[in-house]
């Protein structure tokens, strides 16, 4: 009987360690893993990400990305260069680096937790427009300056008016600043990119096609102020500059 008892007990036992050991064995293996900013909607190109755009979730560390990032704080703020997808790791290549240049059509405090224009935004454009550098501070003009832009036409009234023109409206050139406080968004050699609505992008528009130039008016940081011009011709610039007017001459 003490035999018998001793084989039972010491095939429990067995049994026992066999089972604990299948256990073990069969416990699911902890996988690894990692905190990553994904975006938390969709977030077109050209868009100045928000905090409200993006969200930190846990994923396999052996599918994440190498270059993706970990902190939000390294995303908000940042211009995204294309679309980035909801819940797609935010890589630093769809952000703007620093020899990138790009820009926002809206400004990012005109732009709703929706990712809209706020109501009552004006309806603004990126419009580009062709500038030589003699023409525009000397091409010390910059992404992120403020400019206003000075236009100068040949003025001929017989070409635009149907009613008899008085003999003091002869043709004359005419300068005017059209408008103030520009800011310039972006800049490829010659060509500026402004931030303009569209009622005066299609002015500029015309102007520009009317065989006008376009000069552009470097202003100081941080200077607001209107500039208060009004305008020149011959007959507002001759009493300040005073310039010897040619006289004709009667040829013998």
């Amino acid at each position: 009987m003490l035999i018998v008892g001793f084989l039972f007990a010491l095939l429990a036992a067995g049994g026992s360690f066999f089972y604990t050991s299948s256990a073990k064995t069969d416990a699911p293996v902890a996988i690894p893993t990692s905190d990553v900013v994904v975006a938390a909607r969709e977030i077109p190109a050209r868009t100045a990400v928000s905090a409200s755009d993006l969200k930190v979730v846990k994923m396999n560390t052996d599918v994440v990305p190498p270059a993706a990032l970990r902190d939000s704080k390294d995303v908000v703020g940042k211009v995204t260069v294309q679309s980035i997808g909801v819940g797609e790791p935010i890589l630093p290549s769809k952000l703007a680096g620093s020899a990138a240049a790009p820009f926002t059509v809206f400004p990012p405090e005109l732009i709703g937790a929706n990712g809209l224009p706020n109501p009552g935004t004006p309806a603004y454009r990126a419009m580009s427009i062709t500038v030589s550098d003699a023409q525009a501070a000397g091409g010390a003009v910059q992404p992120g300056d403020i400019v206003d832009l000075l236009y100068s036409l040949n003025f001929d009234p017989s070409k635009y008016f149907l009613n008899p023109i008085p003999p003091k409206n002869n043709a004359d050139t005419s300068a005017h600043i059209i408008l103030e406080r520009v800011p310039i968004l972006a800049r490829l050699g010659g060509v500026y990119t402004i931030r303009v609505d569209a009622t005066t992008a299609e002015r500029i528009a015309y102007v520009t096609a009317a065989g006008g130039q376009i000069q552009l008016l470097l202003r100081a940081p941080k200077d607001d102020r209107a500039s208060g011009a009004t305008g020149a011709t011959f007959k507002t610039v001759f009493p300040e500059f005073k310039f010897p007017v040619p006289e004709r001459i009667a040829i013998p």
